[in-house]
């Protein structure tokens, strides 16, 4: 690999990712103070609240533009282990974690959307707001429904 780093600075971190996966494969763990230097960012030592902002912003955007290159590109899954850095998932974990996090987020969402529709002013509603509200809580019971059976034929 040449000296020359590729701008912007997640793009030369994905090939030094991609270098040392070739060698090691999945799991590597790689430090929050690594992926700053492949991103090319420094923490700032001393300074203003608004540069330690400005300094977590330009991180937090080049990480998610390197971990969405990695997963479109190469189907490598980069995870935040927390306090200790980024990790690249093995498949099975990443199957098992995402599945995991999402139904939670989903369940959460229907559950929500459940509690809206149910406290509506039923008075107030329009016919046609009427049967469009039966419509979406059929659906958000089916999407539960499934979803239950999803746990109770895997748990």
């Amino acid at each position: 690999m040449s000296d020359t780093k590729k701008h912007p600075g997640w793009k030369n971190a994905a090939e030094i990712i991609l270098e040392r996966f070739d060698q090691e494969g999945y799991g590597i763990l790689f430090s929050d103070k690594e992926l700053d230097n492949m991103l090319d960012i420094q923490k700032p030592r001393f300074g203003s609240y608004d540069a330690f902002q400005k300094f977590q912003f330009e991180r937090l955007m080049h990480t998610e533009n390197l971990k969405e290159y990695l997963l479109a590109e190469y189907n490598l899954c980069l995870e935040n282990v927390r306090g200790k850095g980024y990790m690249l998932m093995c498949p099975d974990d990443q199957v098992m974690k995402t599945s995991r996090r999402y139904m939670v987020l989903a369940r959460r969402k229907i559950n929500k959307m459940v509690s809206v529709l149910t406290h509506v002013d039923m008075e107030s509603l329009s016919d046609a707001g009427q049967q469009e509200q039966i419509a979406l809580m059929g659906r958000a019971a089916f999407v539960r429904s499934a979803m239950n059976k999803r746990k109770l034929l895997t748990g």
